[in-house]
């Protein structure tokens, strides 16, 4: 056959696509020789997109359609069957892997739905035969769940140098065992491994050929703790790299969190789905979780400080009100997680939660993202608020800018105290339409919190200004406490005569992630060293105080 090719469009240029590689590897198994594969990203013109493509003249085109790329995707299969008809289009993805097959006498493409190796393979065998597929052929390609393929690794040595710079997904293994009616993966019932031999080879390839981020895609990655551990230690030995894994909180064994204290601080993040604390959500989303545990496992994984913690709240959950949404919310945030991030529900196509919409009144965007607008127990002005919540938190926690400042203000406050009063000050100063310059994000705390009228408070977003980002200066409203002072010119740190030294009203001692400040009579100098080389997921600026 001809040139065969599949592409993608990804959200991010820093995105890399596992599926079509996957795809590329069963079509070359299969004897088919001229097979490549080209990634694209949002934002990317789609005629110049489509130029890229006919340039290789490909007999086939195979295009991977998700969430974040549906219209786009289209447009470039409307384009391409107007400008080259003679293209058989194939088209899967989880975007797509629930639509109808087209049965019209001249399709614009065959869809295949689910895991694609198999039937992308039997494709291309139906068009380099002029073969003609059955109705019921048609069907089963489309069908979700059905011909399986076997587990094969992805990655070849001519993918090296595209994933330098990038972040590489990989997966030790596919399926789930939990059912909650909000994913996918609750149509997966069983876990299928690849073999542990297959795992590690591809992974000492991608280290050792420069990659040095790997985000693993597994959806339980702890169902074997001593699979996961073994792992971990492999991985531990590329400094350097980091690595992301989606791990169940709830069934963390204490051996492998008494391990987790002998890792590289920073190398690992665990994404941690929560998606609410309310029992009886948890129960009608079909979602198994013991609280009690997941609580003393996330104080556990935060006490260790080895290990990024990333953990994940849903909005619009069937039945779930403002205040079990705030209560989840607090309960999450109390325990200080590095990162918390708060999504709302979406209708995905295939996804079970579908079938509540009439029970629980539900409205929903009818086009990607498909999200969540209101439901019986939560109107949609209680929505727009969370919506308006959940940005607020972005950037005054998730950004890591605050952490020193925000600490101090939950001694006294709620969480969701702290970001209600910031949301207050925002709107009512017109803000929360405006994008914001680092300088006017400290600003607008220092104005909500009113920061000058507290010796500790000042010097507490001093530092979090200095430690957050590597700068060289202060804005106006953060120089010295004594205004007669703010103009004065600081030193440098000596270690590289570049970092300045900052005048405190405290001293300052800060160590197994805990801060103390103690007030003095006189400044005291310090520097904030950053490092050059690449952090992990935990950034760790060193305090220095000027001993001169």
């Amino acid at each position: 056959m001809e040139s065969i090719g599949l592409v993608t469009i990804n959200a991010k240029y820093i995105h890399s696509s596992l599926s079509l590689r996957y795809l590329r590897n069963a079509a070359r198994m299969a004897g088919h020789k001229d097979v490549w594969i080209q990634e694209f990203a949002l934002g990317q013109p789609i005629w110049k997109i489509s130029a890229e493509i006919l340039k290789k003249k490909p007999r086939v085109l195979g295009i991977g359609i998700y969430i974040w790329n549906r219209a786009q995707s289209f447009e470039l299969i409307e384009r391409l069957k107007k400008q080259a008809p003679e293209i058989d289009i194939v088209i899967g993805g989880p975007e797509v892997s629930f639509d109808e097959p087209l049965t019209t006498e001249e399709p614009a493409y065959t869809l295949i739905s689910g895991e694609g190796e198999k039937k992308w393979v039997e494709v291309l065998e139906h068009i380099q035969q002029k073969k003609t597929p059955t109705p019921e052929t048609i069907i089963r390609w489309a069908k979700y769940g059905e011909d399986l393929p076997s587990l094969e690794i992805p990655y070849l040595e001519e993918d090296l140098p595209e994933l330098k710079n990038r972040i590489v997904y990989l997966e030790t293994s596919r399926g789930c065992p939990y059912l909650c009616s909000f994913c996918l993966s609750a149509l997966d019932r069983t876990v299928r491994y690849f073999s542990d031999d297959q795992t590690e080879q591809q992974i000492e390839f991608l280290l050792s050929g420069g990659v040095d981020q790997i985000k693993f895609v597994d959806r339980t990655f702890n169902l074997k703790p001593q699979r996961m551990k073994e792992l971990i230690s492999l991985l531990s030995r590329f400094e350097g790299a980091s690595f992301h894994f989606e791990v169940v909180g709830d069934i963390l064994t204490s051996d492998l969190t008494d391990f987790l204290t002998t890792v590289p601080e920073g190398m690992f993040q665990f994404e941690i789905g929560i998606q609410t604390t309310t029992e009886t959500v948890q129960s009608t989303i079909q979602r198994r979780q013991d609280n009690e545990k997941l609580f003393t496992n996330l104080r556990r994984l935060i006490e260790i400080g080895t290990v990024h913690l990333h953990c994940d709240l849903i909005f619009g959950l069937p039945g779930e009100t403002l205040p079990e949404i705030l209560d989840s919310f607090e309960k999450i945030a109390a325990l200080k997680p590095h990162e918390l991030q708060l999504g709302f529900l979406k209708f995905l196509p295939g996804a079970p939660v579908r079938k509540e919409i009439e029970e629980h009144q539900y409205q929903y965007q009818s086009s990607p993202p498909y999200e969540f607008i209101s439901h019986k127990n939560l109107n949609a002005l209680e929505t727009l608020y969370l919506k308006k919540f959940a940005e607020v938190f972005d950037l005054f926690y998730n950004s890591k800018r605050f952490t020193f400042s925000f600490e101090h203000l939950a001694k006294t406050h709620s969480v969701v105290k702290i970001i209600d009063r910031l949301l207050e000050h925002m709107e009512s100063n017109n803000q929360i339409m405006s994008p914001h310059s680092l300088e006017n994000q400290y600003k607008i705390f220092y104005d909500t919190f009113e920061t000058r009228n507290d010796p500790q408070s000042f010097d507490l977003l001093r530092l979090d200004y200095l430690y957050a980002q590597r700068v060289f200066r202060l804005p106006e409203f953060l120089k010295q406490w004594d205004p007669d002072l703010k103009n004065e010119k600081f030193k440098t740190w000596s270690g590289d005569r570049q970092t300045p030294l900052i005048p405190f009203n405290h001293e300052i001692s800060f160590a197994e992630n805990h801060l103390e400040m103690q007030a003095t009579s006189s400044p005291v100098y310090y520097a904030v060293a950053h490092t050059k080389k690449k952090d992990g997921y935990i950034k760790k600026p060193r305090i220095i105080k000027d001993s001169a």
